[in-house]
């Protein structure tokens, strides 16, 4: 029986004390592997306790990348896993939004009224948010709007340093092309990603300038093949976020190219790293289009409750803010301040993923 790693496992994140004992020197973990009874193995270079074939042994981390070896001195045998340590992530919270497209065409339409971006009332929201919690926002960008009739390169540059003015907490990067079809890159080239990625890039360059990137996004439906992900990889984004989902016919949903069993485990942490891709997969805790205003207080109790949350992801999805969509929410704002007022009342700091998530490296954007 070769060994195999049960937790942690290759590629898991883990966090202070959600995960171990915190010190000066690190966080010490406990590692356990599955082998053949009556072996002499070693995990972390420390002598492992076995009981019915199972061997664990405590390990420190010190950096935030740490490899693992559990080896068996006897007979060379020997496994590898390299898990990571978010220090600074214990009880924080992020807010993001996806399919962002009308407050441009919004402001588009009213730059000779509007003498600031947040004179848009959707984007006056999370101005407010951010005035009243030190709460950052990242938003998922669309090209065009639905019919095509406003894209990126029709938004004036007029607003461009109060966008740089307000990048450290104002983020926005590429989502899709447009919002149909669902799932646009599960069978999309390499090339498309690429080129659609690049356009976004491009405008929000020109009118916001450099200050409003990241290295993290959302794709739209997180539903691409293996080279469509890498592609996303390529135009420079580190972490991508999906609700990693089954349908009912035990298919993949929302889940990029993981196949079940590597599924089935990234649904049950904050984040998770495909270490042979470099792409680090952050999981969206609460929709908040899913769930009313005065339900939100119950539904980040039960979130908390669940094992491994000790970072809250907290998503909304623009469209619903505007009262001409069918599926219009009167209460949208209040779902989001409830669910930020929440995190502060029990403890929670607001981050951006760049500030725990991301080991800088140079020549990239974080």
């Amino acid at each position: 029986m070769a060994i195999e790693f049960l937790k942690p496992i290759d590629g898991d994140v883990l966090f202070s004390v959600a995960d171990g004992v915190e010190s000066e020197d690190g966080l010490t973990v406990t590692v356990s592997v599955k082998a053949e009874p009556g072996r002499f193995l070693r995990i972390g270079g420390a002598i492992a306790e076995e009981k019915g074939g199972v061997y664990t042994a405590d390990v420190l981390l010190d950096a935030y990348r740490n490899p693992i070896e559990a080896s068996d001195p006897d007979t060379g045998e020997s496994e590898t896993i390299v898990v990571y340590w978010f220090k600074n992530a214990y009880k924080t919270y992020r807010m993001a939004v996806d399919d962002v497209i009308r407050c441009f065409e919004n402001i588009y339409k009213h730059q000779d009224e509007y003498t600031s971006i947040f004179d848009d009332p959707f984007l006056r929201i999370f101005k407010d948010l951010h005035d009243t919690y030190g709460t950052p926002t990242h938003m998922h960008v669309y090209y065009e709007n639905d019919d095509g009739s406003f894209n990126l390169t029709m938004f004036p540059d007029k607003y461009k340093k109060e966008f740089q003015a307000n990048g450290d907490w104002l983020k926005f990067t590429f989502h899709s092309k447009k919002d149909k079809p669902n799932s646009p890159y599960k069978f999309a080239s390499y090339k498309q990603v690429m080129k659609e990625g690049r356009q976004v890039d491009r405008e929000l360059r020109h009118f916001a300038g450099p200050e409003v990137f990241s290295s993290i996004t959302s794709q739209h439906f997180a539903d691409s093949n293996l080279y469509a992900t890498r592609a996303f990889r390529n135009l420079g984004f580190r972490v991508l976020d999906a609700e990693f989902a089954f349908k009912k016919n035990g298919e993949p949903y929302v889940s990029y190219y993981l196949d079940g069993k590597r599924l089935q485990h990234a649904a049950t942490r904050d984040f998770w790293v495909d270490n042979k891709e470099d792409i680090i997969f952050v999981h969206d805790d609460l929709v908040l289009n899913k769930i009313p205003a005065d339900e939100v207080d119950a539904a980040m109790e039960a979130l908390t409750a669940r094992e491994d949350h000790s970072f809250h992801y907290l998503l909304i999805h623009e469209q619903y803010f505007y009262e001409d969509f069918k599926h219009y929410e009167p209460d949208y704002r209040e779902r989001i301040f409830n669910a930020v007022a929440w995190c502060h009342a029990h403890g929670y700091r607001p981050v951006t993923l760049t500030e725990i998530a991301i080991e800088p490296r140079p020549n990239e954007i974080v």
